[in-house]
């Protein structure tokens, strides 16, 4: 009967029928972040309960990168959530600890046909969906054309341009970024064919960390301290660089993500987004991570039927268009424009991304090379810090 149920919604959906989900009242408890992710949920589940009077919600917010640590403990209690919001690099995890219901038991899902192939892939482990994609994203180079009119194509030309532009008693610098964050450095990981964990993202004994490969791109990369940016890693926080590029406009570039759009543009910067320079000896623009945020339905959910049921409402072309006009954010849905003028460099960049691996052993890559970016930037040996960092991610599982 259930099976049978489940059939006729999902029909009723494909149909655009209005459909009273229960005979009694549901009422379903969302997790999101606050601010627009949240102003934008609220506003889907107002359209929803329109449609599906017998559905009400309940909203708490919980950050993204959080829902799942919180899920752990909450669910098996009875106060997780139905429906949360996660990143795909979360989906190891997630699946690991049976913490979300797949989109289908057949493999064929409303995902088909509908989405970029990197937001499918995102959600989905081992040939199998779980996540509900609805937004993708990746970082690029922010640059503000009163201070560079063109961004530059190559790391050699923005070397260059700070040659003259750089005044370091000012905190004046050509470009600035968390050189600390493993998320924004795998450009340099990247950039001369390391590709972590296989062309999958899969495999982890292809991690590539301490590779050839990533050797010379980090051995770039600590170069560009006495090149360009003559300031010790602890130094280059967020609150840094994004008031360099935003408050005191003193940074003529920034590599950052669609996020940092809102703030910028509030902030009169005279914006232009590019793909990230390329390398010495490079012919394209390094691969950056790409992420893909999804909602996903929690396997302790009581009302599960109903919940995917609101996830689906989510991905439909109406409801993608308005989350990305209410949070600046791009829609994985191919059927979904914007007219936001700043995505066309973030989709540029996305070409040459690759989407974040899921696998457990990415929670080595974070816990190990944050330090090392951290220490390869202040001097200390690149192959002695990758090896360090290599077998942490080594070590995972056994």
């Amino acid at each position: 009967m259930k099976k049978l149920f489940s059939i006729l919604l999902a029909l009723a959906l494909m149909l655009g029928v209005t459909v009273g989900l229960a005979a009694e009242p549901v009422t379903l408890l969302v997790w999101e972040a606050d601010g627009v992710e949240g102003d934008f949920i609220k506003k889907a589940a107002e359209l929803f309960t329109e449609q599906n009077p017998h559905i009400t919600f309940n909203f708490e917010g919980v950050s993204h990168t959080d829902a799942v640590q919180k899920l752990e403990l909450d669910g098996p209690t009875g106060l997780g959530a139905d429906l949360y919001a996660a990143p795909h690099d979360k989906l190891g995890q997630i699946v690991v600890g049976q913490l979300a219901i797949p989109l289908s038991d057949t493999g064929k899902t409303v995902l088909d046909e509908q989405f970029m192939p990197a937001a499918q892939a995102g959600v989905t482990y081992d040939g199998v969906s779980y996540g509900y994609p609805t937004a993708i994203e990746t970082y690029a180079l922010f640059y503000n054309k009163d201070l560079i009119p063109e961004a530059p194509k190559t790391w050699d030309e923005v070397v260059e341009f700070a040659k003259a532009y750089n005044d370091v008693a000012s905190n004046k610098f050509a470009m600035v970024w968390e050189v600390s964050a493993p998320y924004y450095n795998y450009i340099f990981i990247s950039a001369y064919g390391a590709d972590l964990f296989g062309p999958e993202g899969t495999d982890q004994s292809k991690h590539d960390i301490n590779s050839d490969a990533a050797i010379k791109g980090l051995t770039y990369f600590q170069s560009l301290r006495e090149a360009m940016l003559p300031v010790r890693a602890e130094d280059l926080t967020y609150n840094f660089c994004s008031g360099a590029f935003s408050d005191t406009k003193t940074a003529a570039m920034y590599i950052t993500g669609p996020w940092s759009i809102d703030g910028v543009v509030k902030a009169g910067i005279n914006l232009g987004i590019a793909p990230i320079p390329m390398l010495p000896g490079t012919e394209q623009p390094p691969a950056s991570f790409s992420g893909i945020r999804a909602m996903f339905v929690s396997s302790f959910s009581e009302h599960p039927e109903e919940a995917k049921a609101f996830a689906e409402f989510l991905l439909t072309p109406e409801m993608q268009k308005l989350r990305s006009d209410m949070t600046s954010t791009i829609s994985p849905n191919v059927n979904v424009t914007s007219e936001n003028p700043y995505f066309a460099g973030i989709m540029e960049q996305a070409g040459y991304a690759k989407p974040m691996p899921s696998i457990p052993a990415m929670d080595g890559y974070w816990s190990s090379m944050g330090p090392a970016f951290n220490n390869i930037w202040n001097g200390n040996d690149v192959k002695t810090e990758l090896d360090a960092a290599a077998q942490v991610v080594e070590a995972i599982g056994k």
